[in-house]
Formats: C-alpha cells, structure tokens, sequence
C-alpha cells in the first residue's frame, strides 16, 4: 500500500475530478455541430444500442475540451462515467488505462455490488482489482481471459446503470489496454455502453492495428479541423481583455494575423492569447510551430520564478505519479512552496485546477518534458522512483521510472523490476513483463545474474512469443538450484508446446526429466509425461523412442493406477496415447479410465492440460468414443469456468475428433471451428489437424467448395519432416476432395503419402484419421484400373481392423470390399458391414453410407419394396449426423425406389451451421444465454441472434421443443 500522499500505481481520473464550469466556460467555439452528433450517439448507446464515437484531430484542435463538453452534459444523467487518459511515459504500465478507467467505480462499490459486478467470467479480474484470487482462475499470461473477463465485468456494470468510457489520448495507451477497447468496440451492440475516444492524428501510434480497427468500425467519427478566422477572432475576444492590447489594435486583423500563424489550431490560439495577456510579447510575434509554442510555454513557466519551473518539470517526469508531496519531493522543494508553485501554475492554465499537480493540457506536458535535458530527466526519473519505491508505491508504477532512469545496480531496483514484471504477467501482458526483466538483467553485473531472474524472463520470452527464451533457461540451467526453477522449466515447456513448438517443448522437458532423476521422483515423471506429450507427432527416433523407452521403464516401477501419484497418472496417461495410437485395446481404455480418476481434479493438482486433451484421444483411437466426449465436456466446462482459451481450444479439437468418430458432424464441425478460432488466441499445437477435421466435415455435408477453402488456407500451417505427423488430417482431407472431384491420381497420391506418414511415425492404429485411407486408396486404384492393389489394401485393412476390435474401420473396408468385389456389389459383404457398424462405438455416418450401398444395391437387383426400410433409416441417420451429402444420395435413393420422404433433405438440425448447432445443444441442456456467451467467448446479442435462426429453422418456440427437436426421432425423418 502507498503511503497517505503518494500515488500507488495508476491515478484514476473520473468525472468527479473535474470542476463544474459555467455556462458561458461550457461554449466551444465552432464545435457545436460536433458535439451534437456526439449528444446523438449518447442517446443511443445509453438507450442500449451501445455505440462506439472516435474524436481525431491532431495535437491542441481541441479534442480534449470537447471531450470535456460531453462529460459536463453528463453531469445530469444517471450514468457511469468512466474517464482515463492515454500517457505517453505510461504506455508499458499494463491494464493500466483499463485500471484508470475502473478503479474509482469500483473502490465505490459495496460489498454486495462488488459481488455482482465481479461473477461469470468477470471473476478472473477480482484479483487484479482487489488483490483476491479465486479458485481455478486462469492461467498467467492469458491475455485472451483477461480481456473477455473485462468484457463481462462490462456487462456486468451496465446491467446496473448505463456507462459511458471516455477515453482520451487513446494513441498513448498501453497495449493491452487498446486490445481490451478493440475486443468491446466489436461487442457493444445491445449494451447500455458508450465508449468515446479521442485519437491524435500524426502520431505513429495512432496507426496500429487495434486504433485503425476501432477507427474503421465507429459509429461516429468527428475530425476536428481548424478554427476559421471568425472562430479566432470569437477566442482573442473573449481572452484578450481591452486593456492588455495596445490602444490603436484592430482585432479583425490581429484575428487574420493570429489565425495565419496558427492555422486556426485552437491550442495555439490560446497560447499565443496567453502570451500576449502576460505582456511577453505580442500575440503574432509567437510562430506556430510546436517548437516555438514550447518556448512560449517555458517563458510564461520562467516568468513565475525558479520554484515553478522546477514543479512543472517534477511533474513532467512523475506523469501519473504526481502529488503535490511526490512533486515536492522531486523538484527540492517544501510542502509550501511546491502548493504555491502548483497555484501559480494553475493561474496562468499550465496545471489544471485540481487537488493534484497536472498539466492542462498534453500539449504544455509535451513541451515542458522536452525541455529537461536528457541526462537530468534519467536522474529525476530514478529520484521518482527511489521516492515511489520507499513510499511502497504499486511495482510497474515504480519500474516505469526505473525504465527511463539512469542505470541503477541496487537490490532494490531488482526487486521491483521483477515484481512488475510478476504484475504486468498476471495481467495477461508478457510482453510488458519482457520489458521489465530484460532491464533488470541489464543492470546485472555478469558476475551476479540471479538463475530466477533468467528463468523468468525466459518464461515470459515464451508466453510472447520471442526465441531468445531457451537460450536464457539454458544460462539458468548452469547457476541454478534444481528446485528453484522446476515450475518455471515445466510452464516454459507447456507454453512452447501448445503454441506450436513441440521439439523445443521436448528439449526442455528432457532436460527437466534428467535434471530432477536424483533429486524429485514425481518431477521427474511429470517432466517424463511431458517428453510424452510433445514427442506424440515428432518423427525423429530421440524424440520418440527414448521418450517411451523412458515413460515404460519408470511406470513398471509402481502399480495400482487407483492409489498412484498425480505424476504417475500423467505418465500412464501419456503412455496409453501411444498404445492407442498404435495398438489399441481394451486394456489401455481400462487404464486412461483408472488414471484419470476425476479429470478435472487431475488438471488442478498438475495444471497440465495436455495429458486430459490426450486421454480424450486416446479413448477416441481405441474405439470408445462416447467415453472420450463425456471426458472432453467434464474438461471444457472447467475450461470455460477458468477462462482458459488456449485449453478451450486444445479440448475443443479432441472432443470434434471423438464426435466425428461417432459420426456426429454437425458436433465435430462445431468444435473443429471452435479450434479453428484457438489459433487466433495463440494455440497451435497440433495445426493444421482442426483444419482438416473441418474439411472432413465440409465433404460429408456435400460442400466441396468450403472444403477446398479451408485447405487452401491451412497449406501455409503444415509441418516440417519431423512434426508432419499432424499433416495426416490435412493431406486425408484433400485427397478425400480430390476423389470427390473424380481426381483419381491426386486422391491416390495424397492416401499413399498419408499412409507413408502414419507408418513412418509407427502410427500403426488404422483408425488414427478416423477416415480409412487404405479403402479410400482402395476405391481410387479400383476405378484407375488396379485391380490388384485395389484388393490387397483392402485386405490387409479387414486384418488389421479384425485384430484390434474397430468396428468403424472393418465395417468401412467391409463395404469397400462389397463395392469392389469381382462381378458386381456383394450384397451379404453389404449387409455384414451393416451389421458391424450397427454398434454403439461406431460411427452413425459409416452406417448410414454402408446402408445406402445396401438399399440402392437393393433396389438395382428389384427388391424395391425391401430396400425402402433400409434406405429410410439410413435417411435418418444421415440427417442425425449432419451428413448432408450422403443425406441426399439417399433421398435420391428413396424416391427411385418409389418412396415418398416427406422431409426435406436440409431440414431439422442438420439445417443448423456449426455454430447454431453449439449454441442450440447447450441451450436445451438448460444453459442461460449469458451462460453461452461466457462460455463460447460470444456477445448476448449473438447468443440471441442464433437462438432465434435455431428456432426459425427448427420450427420451435421453446426450449423444451428445441430439446425434442434435436434428438427426433428416426421416422420423422424418413416417413
């Protein structure tokens, strides 16, 4: 906590702050049109259309006094005014323009509010603004979470009075900050929310991707331009007392005067009006560019005596630091001198009239900063900190002076780089806590590196996305104590793994394992599980032999999954997914069951992720999918509970693969985008497999077209020889569209290359794709004319299928065999894979496709009223499944054979898109809106939107007829 006068972190500026002005101080001098189209989107947004107005302008046209306009016309309603500054010397302070914004509202809260404004996703901000942590809050340097959370503490506020965020100087705000602002302005449509902002035109700032983004997509956008001669003349008037110009001036000249040297800028106008009221010189002797208006502003400083130039520039150096006893302190002065300097500077409008030291405007900060010579500003910024630090000021407000200071080696200063690094970390910003411990290794002597510090900035070097970070643990690794880097080494290797970098993930969980093989038994068989999970997809022999060799050798020494160690369930875990992967049974389902014991609980003691994703799929490849999707929701109901998206996504790819393999392609479609959308929020760990999953799906639903998008925009993701394992879904995908487009080479090239991939990777579990590309392979060579090849892949699938109980994979290459078979359809091979399929485990497409064959195999031998029970319940399958293309073949089928269905074939809740057939399932398990939206990162409004398409399209009213709707019967469909 800071002492009673000193600023701790960030100082919220609200409306309350401001002094209440008089009707005439309230006129704008040529603004009136502006500030009415301003008063307009107030209403709207306040009426609960939610809206977004950016005021532009370059520096002194008067951006901030018409934002001063709106918040004194604010003073009537009944409104949250939520009122922050963009600072230029602030900009690595973290959140700390969302801290300004909300601080003051919410240290105004009650208990009982607080409550209300911090539940659903909101309540991973609780600890940022309150210092408590819940359980299962979300990871650090999840940034995404943060700024969802800030979107539901949004929500959350405006449920209970509308709110309007005035944002000024928005260019010089911190980054995470601008992506919060970003991710709202996009979400504001149904919300009582009014955000404002002003923007400076010709700062490079303001030409970043979320400023352009806010620009393009604002309900309103003002651009300030100059005064006109008139508007000049109107401000000299009403400034420039008679008595301050000399008898003879004609004011219609000096405003033509004044006007040509400041081009109608109304900051300069004034200044050059202040000049000439404090006899300096006159008003049209003052140039106007920046440059002179700064030496303007140091003659008005210097005239008031040496104690306020040395409190302007005090205050210059603190920025958002400034008290008056802060100022006092760092300008040499007494408590009473630095109030009377701060009076005096008030009086001629360089500090504002508040309780606090601040500039009036930021163009008088500006010019007052630059003139403080370089060396002296660095000695002043360490006086500032040293002060802040002592007074027990917030760590990042501390760190940012140390960040403009002259190199200091203290312990102190370490110690309070670190702690901001920690804050701004835990606020979803590495790249800010980057910046925090690469200056406290700066100023380490090479004698004196502490391992901690290297280890945490490699930690955060991985959270950002930077490549220096191995190369910091690996300086760590030789001067640290084992125990004192393992959480960090594991967090590290976890970070590079789900981010797409599984041979470096592998290198530091090797060389965690080899670390703690002395030293901590279950660390080393966590770090062994780890070796496990990103050694999964890697071809090379050290990244998957030694890893298993290993991971076998340390399980045989313990027994009884039931009573084993967190640890040990991971490791059997990450074994199980390479039994599964290569030769399943029903002893490793057994063990993945045993060893996850309460998954979500698991994920807790270990925060380990990828052994949950990877049990999901291991119970997926041994031919139990049903289980892997009650495992998979267990997780993402967690996921979504804790905001983590990088999870929510991991899991979201597993539990899409285990609905496939049921042949559920509406679910899979739905959870392959939710993946999809992953990759935006930093996850790759396994790209380009969701996409191909969606393609998978796109071909089943008969989209061909959407199909080959996809593809085309996942060729750039595909990986390297060693991590191509992952491509299998990619390259099955589009040979699968290849066939469908009766490219028959193509489709054969791309099953071959797939089948060199999975027995290159010892991929031996024909299911591993969930699609069986020696038949497909099979069905290509057999229409190219490779009769041969055609029949000994198909036999050796039936072997392998046989041997290791997939029921999916032999009843595909059962029909496969009957289409192929010499003289014409097997109808008894038909009928068999018919009958194979027809199994809880398998996939309801493959029976409703080997039923097709069976039907219209059927009706070509005549048996027409025979074949139409057959066809109509393979139409009902299809439907189920969202299989819209098999759907149709047979529909076709049916009316061939006499048959009248009278459901459209795109009907029903294969008619929904994936993202309707989401939203639509949690709704009829009872799930609120808001619920949906927390869960699955949408707005309300979104929510609602595709709750009303789903009934539209369902023919529904309710959610009792939504849950009948999604699970009709079979002779709805095929009557």
């Amino acid at each position: 906590m800071a002492g009673p006068d000193v600023a701790s972190g960030p100082r919220t500026t609200g409306a309350a702050d401001r002094p209440v002005r008089s009707a005439a101080e309230a006129d704008l001098v040529e603004r009136s049109e502006q500030l009415s189209a301003l008063t307009r989107v107030l209403d709207e947004g306040l009426a609960g259309a939610g809206r977004l107005a950016v005021v532009e302008g370059p520096a002194g046209i008067g951006k901030t006094r018409l934002l001063g306009e709106v918040r004194h016309l604010l003073g009537t309603r009944d409104v949250d005014v939520l009122d922050a500054c963009g600072g230029e010397l602030e900009q690595g302070y973290a959140l700390g323009l969302v801290l300004r914004l909300l601080e003051r509202r919410l240290a105004q809260a009650a208990e009982e509010e607080r409550v209300g404004i911090f539940r659903g996703q909101a309540r991973l901000l609780a600890e940022i603004f309150t210092g408590t942590r819940g359980e299962g809050s979300a990871e650090l340097n999840d940034e995404f979470a943060l700024v969802h959370g800030l979107y539901w503490l949004m929500v959350n506020l405006s449920e209970r009075r509308p709110v309007v965020m005035i944002v000024d100087d928005a260019q010089w705000a911190d980054a995470p900050s601008l992506r919060f602002l970003a991710y709202l302005a996009q979400r504001l449509r149904g919300l009582p929310v009014v955000l404002l902002m002003a923007v400076r035109s010709g700062e490079p700032a303001s030409d970043g991707p979320e400023i352009s983004r806010m620009l393009l997509q604002a309900d309103v956008s003002v651009t300030l331009q100059g005064l006109t001669v008139d508007g000049v003349r109107a401000v000299l008037s009403a400034t420039l007392p008679p008595k301050t110009l000399p008898p003879d001036t004609d004011l219609d000249v000096l405003a033509r005067d004044t006007w040509s040297a400041t081009r109608g800028n109304p900051f300069m106008v004034h200044e050059l009006a202040a000049a000439a009221r404090n006899g300096e010189r006159s008003a049209t002797a003052v140039g106007a560019a920046p440059a002179s208006v700064a030496r303007a502003t140091m003659l008005r400083i210097s005239a008031l005596g040496e104690a306020a130039v040395a409190m302007a520039r005090a205050v210059a150096v603190l920025g958002g630091s400034a008290t008056l006893t802060t100022s006092a302190h760092v300008a040499g002065l007494s408590h009473e001198e630095a109030l009377r300097a701060a009076e005096q500077l008030a009086a001629v409008e360089i500090f504002t009239a508040g309780p606090e030291p601040a500039f009036h405007h930021p163009l008088t900060y500006s010019a007052v900063y630059s003139k403080i010579a370089a060396d002296q500003r660095a000695r002043a910024h360490l006086d500032a900190a040293r002060l802040l630090h002592d007074s027990r000021a917030d760590p990042e407000d501390v760190a940012l002076h140390l960040m403009r200071s002259i190199p200091v080696t203290d312990r102190w200063s370490q110690t309070v780089l670190r702690a901001a690094a920690r804050r701004a970390a835990s606020k979803g910003a590495p790249g800010a806590a980057v910046g925090f411990l690469r200056r406290a290794l700066e100023w380490s002597g090479d004698d004196d590196v502490d391992a901690g510090l290297l280890i945490e900035l490699g930690t955060m070097e991985a959270a950002a996305g930077e490549t220096d970070s191995v190369r910091h643990l690996e300086r760590a690794h030789l001067i640290a104590q084992p125990h004192d880097r393992a959480g960090a080494r594991y967090a590290l290797a976890q970070t590079l793994f789900r981010y797409g970098r599984p041979a470096e993930a592998f290198t530091v969980f090797r060389r965690g394992a080899d670390e703690f093989a002395d030293h901590d038994r279950d660390l080393r068989l966590r770090f062994v599980a780890g070796c496990l999970a990103s050694a999964a997809y890697q071809l090379t022999e050290i990244h998957r032999g030694d890893a298993v060799a290993l991971g076998q050798r340390l399980a045989a020494e313990f027994d009884g999954a039931a009573q084993s160690t967190p640890a040990e369930r991971l490791l059997m875990l990450h074994l199980a997914l390479f039994r599964a992967m290569s030769e399943p049974d029903p002893k490793v389902v057994e063990q993945t069951v045993v060893a996850l014991g309460d998954s979500v609980q698991l994920w807790r003691d270990t925060s380990d992720g990828m052994a949950l994703s990877h049990a999901v799929l291991t119970l997926t490849w041994c031919a139990a999918p049903s289980e892997a999707v009650v495992v998979a929701d267990t997780v993402l109901a967690e996921a979504r509970r804790r905001g983590d998206a990088l999870v929510f996504a991991e899991v979201s790819l597993t539990r899409g693969l285990a609905m496939y393999a049921r042949g559920r392609v509406s679910d899979a479609m739905a959870d392959a985008q939710a993946a999809v959308t992953g990759m935006s929020r930093g996850w790759n760990a396994t790209v380009p497999a969701p996409q191909g999953l969606l393609a998978y799906c796109h071909l089943d639903r008969g989209e061909t077209d959407e199909a080959g998008r996809v593809l085309t925009m996942a060729e750039p993701y595909l990986r390297d020889t060693n991590g191509s394992g992952l491509n299998v879904w990619f390259y099955l995908a589009r040979g699968r569209l290849a066939l469908a487009r009766q490219d028959l080479h193509r489709a054969q090239d791309d099953f071959r290359l797939v089948g060199r991939l999975l027995e290159a990777h010892g991929f031996g579990n024909p299911g591993f794709a969930l699609v069986s590309w020696r038949s497909l392979a099979a069905l290509a060579a057999h229409e190219l004319g490779q009769v041969d090849e055609a029949d000994r892949l198909v036999q050796r699938e039936i072997e392998l299928a046989t041997r290791l109980g997939l029921p999916t994979v032999l009843g595909v290459a059962l029909r496969c065999r009957a289409l192929i078979a010499p003289g014409g359809v097997d109808l008894e091979l038909l009928r068999r894979s018919a009958e194979v399929l027809d199994h809880r485990e398998a996939s309801q497409l493959e029976l409703a496709a080997s039923l097709m064959e069976l039907g219209s195999a059927m009706r070509r031998a005549g048996r027409r009223r025979e074949c139409r029970d057959v066809l109509k319940r393979a139409l009902a399958l299809a439907h189920q499944a969202g299989a819209l293309a098999v759907e149709a073949r047979v529909h076709a089928e049916l009316l061939a054979a006499g048959a009248r269905p009278r459901r459209p074939m795109i009907d029903g809740p294969a008619a929904l898109t994936p993202s309707e057939r989401r939203i639509a399932d949690l709704l009829a398990e009872g799930v609120t809106a808001r619920q949906v939206a927390e869960s699955l990162y949408l707005t309300i409004n979104t929510v609602e939107w595709h709750r009303r398409n789903v009934y539209r399209k369902l023919g529904v009213t309710s959610r009792e007829a939504l849950a009948d709707a999604l699970t009709a019967s079979a002779d709805d469909v095929s009557r």
